[in-house]
């Protein structure tokens, strides 16, 4: 018998139950800091990192992938971070490291966040004369989570 792997990609995440009170904390927190003051809006770091797969371009509603082996497993791909404020942009960041043959995709675990956010995040904002001001967003994932990065 041959085993196959579905694999179809995905640009979003499950809610849950849960989230819909954990949205609305958020937003009457949110409007209520906006109230007090309206110039923190200017100051929100929002951030995130992606994965682009090298293969091309993804259409989700028509990509179906049956193959022996997990391609999206292993396929070729760079991992980027981005983050930007309502007057400027920091980055790309690319998680990587340097072998023999050059650069390649890493992992994005707790150690190498924190040391994104330490040698490439907190110089720039530095020199954006906005570190002590600036609040920063990101998602609940692992490595923004981890007790080296808090």
């Amino acid at each position: 018998m041959v085993h196959f792997f579905p694999c179809k990609i995905s640009h979003n995440k499950q809610l849950h139950a849960i989230d819909t009170e954990k949205r609305l904390t958020f937003a009457l927190t949110f409007l209520a800091r906006v109230e007090v003051d309206a110039s923190w809006l200017w100051q929100i770091l929002c951030s995130d990192e992606a994965h682009f797969h090298l293969s091309g371009k993804v259409n989700t509603q028509n990509c179906r992938i049956r193959n022996t082996e997990n391609l999206l497993l292993h396929s070729p791909k760079v991992t980027v971070w981005c983050g930007f404020t309502a007057t400027f942009i920091l980055g790309p960041f690319f998680f990587e490291e340097a072998t023999r043959n050059g650069p390649v995709t890493c992992t994005v675990t707790a150690k190498r966040f924190k040391n994104m956010l330490e040698n490439f995040v907190v110089p720039q904002l530095q020199q954006q004369q906005c570190l002590d001001s600036s609040t920063f967003m990101q998602d609940g994932e692992p490595p923004h989570i981890g007790l080296c990065v808090q």
